[in-house]
């Protein structure tokens, strides 16, 4: 992975300093200021894939713009086209070209769906309550002058 991003000059920058990746565990996502950048910096990586017996895989490897207008670009990985999408669902937040209108609907079905099922620890927690209630009414409660 260092081979091919050391050759790579990126036009994202990121508080001043360029920025051409973003490693997470066994995933890289690569960054790229326009499509002939970003075809550029995955045929460096097929190449140093291939160079260590490794090969990226076309069906698991997927494009995101943030641009309003479609990918023009096919960019290839072992002769397989990559393809484009709109957004992704990683650590369980949802990555959108849309902002993050998408995750917050997301948390809000989820909210709504969690409140509205019944619960039958509710009429438990009641039943345990009501002896300690009437324990704490029947107290006698004195004047103090």
């Amino acid at each position: 992975m260092t081979d091919a991003l050391e050759d790579h000059c990126g036009t994202v920058n990121i508080g001043g300093r360029p920025i051409t990746n973003l490693r997470f565990a066994n995933d890289t996502d690569g960054l790229a200021g326009n499509e002939c950048e970003l075809a550029s910096l995955v045929e460096q990586l097929d190449k140093a894939s291939s160079n260590f017996g490794m090969e990226i895989s076309a069906e698991k490897t997927k494009i995101m713009t943030n641009s309003k207008e479609p990918s023009k670009k096919e960019i290839k990985v072992n002769g397989q086209i990559i393809e484009s999408i709109t957004k992704f669902k990683y650590l369980g937040l949802i990555i959108s070209d849309e902002g993050l209108k998408p995750e917050i609907l997301s948390r809000i079905a989820q909210t709504t769906a969690a409140l509205t099922k019944p619960k039958p620890i509710w009429n438990n927690k009641i039943r345990l309550l009501v002896p300690w209630s009437r324990q704490f009414f029947s107290m006698p409660v004195s004047r103090g002058h």
